[in-house]
C-alpha cells in the first residue's frame, strides 16, 4: 500500500498537514493499485495485445445551438435562422457558421452529424444519457449517475494494460457537472473514476478522484507538498530503488516523470501554444485551447480517454453576443487540435468528438436566445481512421427534427467504442448480479467506419 503522508500538525491556515494520498484504497475486491499493476503485467506477459487507440471528448456543456454551429439554415425565416451567417468550407457543399473560419478550412479532417436526437431536455438527465448511453429515471435530473460513463468503461476494460498514466482523465477537473458525477464510474467502483488535470497547474496538476483517498484531502496544497517531500526524501535515501516494482509504478503514475512531462505545457513551443489559443470563452473560465493541447499531450503519453470540459453554452438570451465571444475561442482550439493530431500522425490513433447534451430550439426566443431542444443536435467527429469530409444526415428546413438518417447519441458512443476496440454489446455485472450491457441500443455509424 502506497501512502504519501505528512506530519499531523496544522498550518497557519488551520488545515491539517496530515492530508494524504493512500493509493492502496483503490480496492475493488481488496486490490491495491500495485496489485492491479501486477495483474496487468501478467496479462501482458501472456501475450495479450495492448490497444493504443484513444478518444478526446470535447464536452460543450449547456447545449450548443445546432444552427449557429454546424447546421445553419440561411433560407429559414429570420426568427429561425438567427442573425449569424453561414460560410463555405474547404469541402464543397458543407457550410458551417461564420464564427468557425479556421474549422472551415479543415472540413476535410472532420465529419458532421446533423441528424442526432434524443428525448432528455434537462441538463442533468441529458448529460447522464449522453455520457453513459442510458436514460436517467424520471424525477432524478440532478441525481447521481446510475450507469458508468464511457471513460470509466474504457478504464475498466483496459485495466489490465500497464500504463504510466491513468486511462481516464478530465480537464480541468474530475467532473463535467456540479458534483453530480456525470463522468463517474457508478457501480464499477471508485477505481474507474476519472483523474482531473488542469492546464493552469502545470506538471503537478494530476488530481486523484476523491473516492480513492483514505480521507478526503482537506487541502490540495498539502498533497502537492507531500508529493514533493516524498520525492526528495525517496530520491535521497534510495527508497524507490528498494520498492517493489509495481508499488514504484503506482507512485510514478501520480508523481513520476511520465505524468509530469505530459502535464507540463511549458515543454511545448510558444508557436504551438499560441496556435491553440489562450482565450477564455466565459468569465472565470480556463483557456479551452490549452485544455485541448493538454489533452493531446495526455493521449500521446498513453491516456485512453480524455474529456475536455468546454461549457457554458446554455444561451437562453443574447446568443449572438455569446457566440461571437465563444466562437473564436472554440474555433481556434478545435482547429489546432485537429491540425496537431494530423501533423503528429495521431489522427488514426485518436478520435475526437465535440458535442453537448442537446441542441437548441429552432425558434429564437424573445431574449435573443434559444432554449433546450433534444429534438435535433449536431455532432463533430474527427480522426480515429474514420471517413472525414462529409455530412451525415440532415434536419428539416428549420433545424427542428432529423429529416434524413436519424441517429441517436448511442450510435455515436457505439462508434467510439468500436474505435477503441471495445464490443459495445459487452455486459458488466452490477452489484445486484444483473448483467448490464455497455449500451442498451445503438450501432456504429456505417458512413464513418465503412
Amino acid at each position: 500500500m502506497l501512502d504519501l503522508t505528512g506530519n499531523s500538525h496544522s498550518n497557519c491556515e488551520g488545515v491539517t498537514r496530515r492530508s494524504f494520498l493512500k493509493i492502496g484504497s483503490l480496492g475493488l475486491a481488496g486490490l491495491t493499485l500495485p496489485d492491479l499493476l501486477r495483474l496487468r503485467a501478467a496479462e501482458a506477459a501472456a501475450g495479450k495485445n495492448v490497444a493504443d487507440t484513444a478518444v478526446i471528448q470535447l464536452w460543450c456543456g449547456g447545449g450548443p445551438t445546432q444552427i449557429e454551429t454546424y447546421d445553419p439554415k440561411p433560407d429559414a425565416p429570420v426568427e429561425y435562422r438567427g442573425p449569424l451567417k453561414p460560410i463555405r468550407t474547404k469541402v464543397s457543399g458543407i457550410d458551417i457558421c461564420e464564427v468557425f473560419p479556421r474549422q472551415a478550412q479543415l472540413a476535410d479532417k472532420f465529419a458532421i452529424i446533423r441528424s442526432c436526437a434524443h428525448k432528455e431536455s434537462g441538463h442533468g438527465s441529458a448529460t447522464k444519457n449522453l455520457l453513459s448511453g442510458y436514460p436517467h429515471p424520471p424525477n432524478t435530473n440532478e441525481g447521481s449517475l446510475l450507469y458508468p460513463s464511457v471513460g470509466s468503461v474504457v478504464a475498466k476494460v483496459r485495466e489490465s494494460e500497464r500504463r504510466n498514466l491513468p486511462h481516464y482523465v478530465c480537464v480541468p477537473n474530475d467532473s463535467v457537472g456540479r458534483g453530480n458525477g456525470e463522468t463517474g464510474s457508478a457501480y464499477l467502483g471508485a477505481a474507474y473514476n476519472p483523474f482531473g488535470a488542469s492546464p493552469n497547474d502545470g506538471p503537478k496538476s494530476l488530481m486523484v478522484p476523491p473516492e480513492l483517498t483514505a480521507q478526503r484531502l482537506e487541502n490540495r496544497r498539502g498533497l502537492l507538498t507531500a508529493l514533493d517531500r516524498l520525492r526528495r526524501d525517496s530520491d535521497a535515501s534510495g527508497m524507490l530503488d528498494g520498492m517493489d516494482a509495481f508499488t514504484r509504478q503506482a507512485f510514478e503514475m501520480v508523481s513520476g516523470k511520465a505524468a509530469r512531462a505530459a502535464l507540463d505545457l511549458s515543454l511545448e513551443s510558444v508557436k504551438v501554444k499560441e496556435k491553440y489559443g489562450h482565450g477564455t470563452a466565459v468569465d472565470r473560465g480556463y483557456p479551452w485551447g490549452q485544455g485541448c493541447l493538454l489533452a493531446r499531450r495526455l493521449v500521446e503519453a498513453g491516456v485512453s480517454f480524455v474529456t475536455v470540459v468546454m461549457g457554458s453554452w446554455d444561451d437562453h438570451s443574447k446568443e449572438k453576443e455569446a457566440m461571437e465571444k465563444r466562437g473564436p475561442v472554440f474555433d481556434a482550439a478545435v482547429a489546432a487540435l485537429l491540425e496537431d493530431l494530423s501533423e503528429r500522425g495521431l489522427d488514426k490513433q485518436v478520435a475526437v468528438v465535440a458535442w453537448g447534451e442537446f441542441g437548441r430550439t429552432p425558434l429564437v426566443n424573445k431574449g435573443g436566445g434559444r432554449d433546450h431542444w433534444p429534438g435535433s443536435m449536431s455532432v463533430l467527429l474527427a480522426g480515429g481512421g474514420m471517413k472525414m469530409g462529409q455530412v451525415i444526415g440532415s434536419t428539416d428546413d428549420k433545424g427542428a427534427r432529423p429529416k434524413e438518417r436519424p441517429l441517436h447519441p448511442n450510435d455515436v458512443l457505439a462508434t467510439l467504442y468500436k474505435h477503441l476496440g471495445i464490443d459495445h454489446t459487452r455486459a458488466f455485472v452490477n452489484p445486484a448480479g444483473r448483467p448490464i450491457p455497455l449500451l442498451p441500443h445503438g450501432e456504429p455509424i456505417a458512413e464513418l467506419i465503412g
